[in-house]
């Protein structure tokens, strides 16, 4: 039967499913009884089936979210309880603050994730040293990525650039770190190595993988000995495999569209020893590596500064007002868009910095925003806001904002993007 094509009376080929069955009759004849279906109908309706599997897919992931958010809330309210306490044990009190803050950040994170899923931000390539890049990542982020556990870099020398968004890039570094940070645990080891990779060996691995060289990044993360050898962490590296192998993982679906649109490739490995790895393909440009920029370091000029501190919630008023001051800035309030026009108007010559929310009663932030530039284009505003809108920080620099801060943000966040700001001014 094999290379056999069957065709409809049509004239078109059968897309079929053939069974061949050998049938004796009782007079001793034998006959071949050939079944053919026709799979056109259903190929004509694999469109709705994948939807249909989508949709499935997006449900269970719903699912997931939904849990890891109501999760994120009993951790708050769990804290929040130690805070409410009696008994003022500044111990127990920096606890509930600390847990608190890093049970936002993972709801905040959980959010961006879900909305990168459900679009496609526009991505600004640039070219990039991979090794300079990951060694200025990981010296960043080492208070949450690899405090209280052995970290090595082992970056390759005469590494080829790569074109990369350095923003989404960090973002899959991030979303990968602490997966591997939550695996290991206190005590683990954590390896990160960049090297060159020749494009036969990711192609062996990625069909699709067709340039001739790739640069790698590959994270390994080692538990602690005595975490494996520990009878009540026996399935630790089972849990580690199924992991690896796990298909919805929201951060892991996140990098595998990020490292597609940088035309690379994603492999999660939890088979190659007690270590979940994660390697990272990008292709390389196959040409000189730029010098590496530095960027300067940040000084705050001395003297006083007026921000003029712009939203509706009386609660981040009150709470970045509080920290400014304690940073030696003068703080003007202003509850709305209209008033903060009118207070801007009043103070212009001594403002410095205009800190304004998108979102405001009466005239909206963005409105005021325009008003405020208008009655002096070279004033520093830097925009606060909770919406996630694909492009919303390009567009708001566009506009002249000299800066962005995403909400939630720490009250830290806040007085660095001002004394940015200030920098900018003086």
């Amino acid at each position: 039967m094999a290379g056999m094509v069957y065709l409809h009376k049509s004239g078109r080929p059968l897309f079929t499913h053939v069974t061949d069955t050998r049938v004796r009759l009782p007079d001793g004849r034998v006959f071949r009884l050939t079944s053919l279906i026709d799979l056109a109908g259903q190929v004509q309706e694999g469109g709705l089936l994948r939807e249909h599997q989508r949709a499935e897919n997006f449900s269970a992931l719903a699912a997931d979210i939904s849990n890891d958010f109501n999760n994120l809330l009993s951790i708050i309210l769990g804290y929040t309880a130690f805070l409410q306490d009696s008994v003022r044990d500044p111990a127990r009190l920096n606890t509930a603050v600390v847990g608190i803050e890093h049970a936002v950040r993972r709801a905040a994170n959980l959010i961006r994730q879900t909305l990168h899923l459900s679009r496609r931000d526009e991505m600004a390539f640039q070219r990039t040293d991979l090794g300079y890049f990951a060694r200025d990542f990981y010296r960043m982020t080492g208070e949450t990525l690899t405090t209280g556990i052995e970290f090595n870099l082992n970056i390759k020398d005469g590494l080829p650039v790569v074109s990369l968004d350095t923003q989404h890039f960090h973002h899959a570094l991030a979303n990968l770190g602490q997966k591997a940070r939550d695996m290991i645990g206190t005590g683990g080891r954590m390896t990160v190595e960049v090297c060159a990779v020749a494009g036969g060996e990711v192609r062996a691995k990625f069909t699709d993988a067709h340039q001739p060289e790739y640069v790698m990044l590959a994270l390994r993360a080692e538990p602690a000995a005595f975490k494996l050898a520990d009878q009540e962490n026996e399935d630790l590296w089972d849990e580690a495999i199924w992991f690896a192998e796990r298909r919805r993982d929201l951060s892991v679906l996140v990098v595998h569209g990020i490292l597609a649109g940088h035309r690379g490739h994603l492999e999660v490995d939890a088979r190659s020893g007690a270590a979940l790895v994660f390697r990272l393909y990008l292709p390389a440009l196959l040409d000189a590596p730029p010098e590496p920029v530095v960027s300067p370091a940040l000084e705050v000029p001395a003297g006083k500064f007026t921000v003029l501190l712009v939203d509706d919630e009386e609660t981040i008023l009150h709470t970045v007002k509080d920290s400014l001051e304690h940073h030696g800035f003068e703080v003007i309030e202003a509850r709305d868009g209209m008033e903060a026009v009118h207070l801007f108007s009043a103070h212009a010559t001594t403002i410095s910095v205009v800190l304004i929310d998108l979102g405001l009663p009466r005239m909206s932030g963005w409105e005021a925003f325009r008003k405020i530039k208008e009655r002096s284009p070279a004033v520093t505003v830097v925009v606060m806001s909770g919406h996630l809108e694909p492009n919303l920080k390009t567009k708001l620099l566009e506009g002249g904002a000299f800066g962005f801060l995403p909400k939630p943000f720490s009250l830290k966040e806040a007085v660095a993007e001002v004394k940015r700001a200030c920098v900018r001014t003086h």
